[in-house]
């Protein structure tokens, strides 16, 4: 009877277990569904704040994983300008996406929606981020007179024992304006109120387009500035470019506009000294070349340069050295360069058209940032190259030892770029990349920050492959703004790093340590 008795009590005590661990199951699950419908709930309320063109972007721009262009997938820029300070490239750009945005993409760029540029910066030429925008033109700009911001060129120079770094832009095609900062990424102020270079000015008469500025600080510190472009009948010299000396203090001209010849100008001045010689470039122009007859012949819409021993001329034509982008990607159009140096090594920056392509647009002329190599003869010419998808090998590799700014990255997948350079996820799974992460010191932890005002979801760190790769981390974020989990160190020291976003969550910084 006792044993009957025990038997009936263990069973009651099993039958209890088994009802409270249903109970339990049931309850967790209703609290997973629920915490599942109020992150949803979420997402779609965030997704409302992202315009149709960053969702877009997030969703169909991309390149494969050899492909180190278009440099920058979220944004469409153009007119590079580049800036090598503190062993960081700088590189400031026209503002395409600002057209895009008003243009749906229904229209052709016009360019006339542009008043402000995109800033992006790097340490090894393959990860890059997004700096945000500088505002230049309008009534929110710094320059509040000007109308557009198109093509700016960059430099700074020591003034008064300080580190000063001036911004110089094309307000459409009837003047250039200066901006100066006291950072490569500002804030920048428009310190004389005007344009520096407009109409009326002693030796402007013949300049077509008063536009696309560039600008060197020779080793003496003297600041030049050339500019110009376009043509009327005679196309095959149209004397239009024009060079003047800056003042001590980059903000006004030291000498009148000096005239520059050359052949079939058509846009886009650029300026470099390597020894003792310096360098003019520029695009040709359209122009067909049908029955000519001139010498030199320079080849339509390619990247020419010429040269002298003085940074004011006169300069002699010596050839071309970079072909289309029709040539190199399929899709053709006006080109911009910037010649520059990084670590000992040349490098060009240039845009092309062809990202544009696989969004589905109506109309297009939204550019992308391309960087190539650039090669240099032994006896100073520059031979005829072209560019590659593949791009430029990464210089180094990635520190993820210090703060990393969310929209850091190589390159992303369904990931939008808010204006405030978070990233959010447009589906689940949503990723960027960032290559060559150099992990030799070790790491326990991941920590970030996020957004405030979201329901939560996760991040995972993977080395190799967003989907199959290496699971490093996974943080599991709430509504609080900081989280953190355990870091399980790659196989392999420098690894790829994807990171992958689910929910609703906005990833604001991460670093390891």
């Amino acid at each position: 009877m006792k044993k009957y008795i025990l038997k009936l009590i263990l069973c009651g005590l099993v039958v209890n277990m088994t009802c409270s661990c249903h109970i339990k199951d049931k309850k967790e699950a209703k609290m997973a569904e629920e915490r599942a419908a109020k992150i949803e709930q979420g997402r779609e309320e965030a997704l409302k704040r992202f315009t149709p063109m960053q969702k877009l972007m997030a969703e169909k721009a991309a390149k494969l994983p050899a492909e180190n262009n278009p440099v920058v997938l979220h944004k469409f820029n153009a007119d590079p300008a580049v800036l090598v300070y503190d062993d960081t490239v700088y590189i400031y750009c026209t503002n395409d996406f600002q057209q895009l945005e008003f243009s749906l993409g229904k229209s052709d760029n016009a360019y006339d929606k542009i008043n402000t540029l995109n800033v992006f910066s790097s340490k090894d030429l393959v990860n890059w981020t997004d700096c945000g925008i500088i505002k230049v033109g309008g009534s929110s700009g710094a320059a509040k007179w000007a109308h557009n911001s198109w093509a700016p060129a960059i430099c700074t120079k020591k003034i008064n024992g300080k580190d000063k770094f001036f911004l110089y832009f094309a307000d459409s095609a009837n003047g250039i304006g200066v901006l100066s900062a006291d950072s490569p990424t500002g804030p920048f102020v428009d310190p004389i109120g005007k344009a520096l270079v407009s109409r009326g000015m002693p030796g402007i008469d013949g300049v077509y387009w008063l536009f696309d500025p560039a600008v060197f600080v020779d080793d003496d510190g003297t600041g030049y500035i050339y500019f110009g472009g376009g043509h009327q009948a005679d196309f095959i010299h149209p004397k239009s470019a024009r060079c003047a000396k800056l003042s001590d203090d980059m903000i006004s001209l030291a000498s009148d506009a000096i005239q520059i010849d050359p052949p079939f100008l058509f846009e886009d001045s650029g300026i470099n000294k390597f020894g003792d010689t310096y360098y003019y470039s520029y695009c040709s122009n359209w122009q067909s070349r049908d029955g000519v007859q001139a010498d030199p012949m320079v080849p339509v819409a390619v990247i020419a340069y010429m040269t002298s021993k003085n940074p004011l001329g006169p300069f002699e034509y010596k050839g071309y050295t970079l072909e289309n982008p029709g040539t190199m990607y399929g899709a053709w159009g006006n080109n911009h360069h910037w010649i520059f140096t990084f670590r000992g090594k040349n490098y060009i920056a240039y845009h092309a058209q062809y990202v544009e392509k696989t969004l589905g647009l109506e109309k297009g002329g939204y550019r992308s940032l391309i960087i190539s190599d650039f090669n240099i003869n032994d006896d100073g010419s520059w031979p005829i190259q072209k560019g590659t998808k593949t791009g430029v090998e990464q210089s180094g590799t990635f520190n993820p030892y210090t703060t990393v700014p969310a929209a850091t990255m190589w390159g992303s997948r369904n990931m939008i770029v808010s204006a405030r350079q978070t990233l959010y996820p447009l589906k689940d799974g949503a990723y960027v990349c960032i290559k060559g992460v150099d992990f030799a010191k070790g790491a326990a932890k991941v920590v970030l920050n996020v957004a405030a005002d979201h329901k939560g979801g996760t991040v995972e760190f993977r080395a190799g492959n967003f989907a199959s790769g290496e699971l490093l981390a996974k943080v599991e974020v709430g509504e609080e703004t900081t989280a953190s989990a355990e870091f399980i160190m790659p196989s392999e020291k420098v690894a790829d790093l994807y990171i992958v976003l689910s929910g609703d969550v906005e990833l604001v910084n991460w670093k390891v340590e």
